[in-house]
């Protein structure tokens, strides 16, 4: 084989080996992250809750750790808006990073809002932050799935509640004694 011929094959093999089977819509991974962004907005930060079945499918279904079994439909995303939105009326998400692959797009967000129930050193209530990320899987146009991770443990801390260490075994206290057995019965007399 010559020279040449050697250089093509080599060449030919070598764009085989770098090229992808599938090929991505740059295209429709833009419009999933803009329709990830606008539903974050107008949901969470302008309260827009009449807008969900816009961003929201039907067949939606929450697939983060610990969601319930009726964590389904626009309605249960607007349910978990409201609750939100009542303990933490300030609420409000920033958008940290926004990808999408596909049909996914993660968003890593921080969100902030004052809690009554919580007060600072001054009596006041309590900002608190909460960071997180948000899978969501979309389908034409629309949120079909999400899975949710969230600082739980970081929020927690700022309400004041406090990390204790394990007791050890051998520190625990001793069970209680067992009480005393029953005499045994005695035969009646004759």
């Amino acid at each position: 084989m010559n020279r040449l011929t050697f250089l093509l094959t080599l060449t030919l093999l070598t764009g085989c080996a770098t090229t992808t089977s599938g090929t991505r819509n740059l295209v429709a991974e833009e419009e999933n992250k803009r329709l990830a962004r606008a539903f974050t907005e107008e949901i969470y930060n302008q309260r827009q809750l009449d807008r969900i079945p816009v961003y929201v499918a039907q067949d939606f279904v929450d697939e983060s750790p610990g969601a319930p079994p009726e964590a389904k439909g626009p309605d249960f995303v607007r349910k978990q808006a409201e609750a939100s939105l009542a303990a933490l009326p300030d609420l409000r998400f920033d958008i940290e990073h926004l990808l999408a692959d596909g049909e996914l797009v993660l968003i890593h967000w921080k969100a902030t809002g004052t809690d009554a129930k919580t007060l600072d050193d001054a009596g006041k209530p309590k900002q608190l932050t909460l960071q997180g990320q948000s899978l969501f899987r979309m389908r034409q146009g629309k949120i079909v799935e999400s899975w949710d991770i969230t600082d739980r443990l970081g929020f927690l801390l700022q309400r004041g509640f406090k990390l204790l260490p394990p007791v050890p075994a051998h520190a625990a206290p001793p069970a209680p004694a067992a009480p005393p057995a029953a005499p045994p019965a005695q035969p009646p007399a004759s």
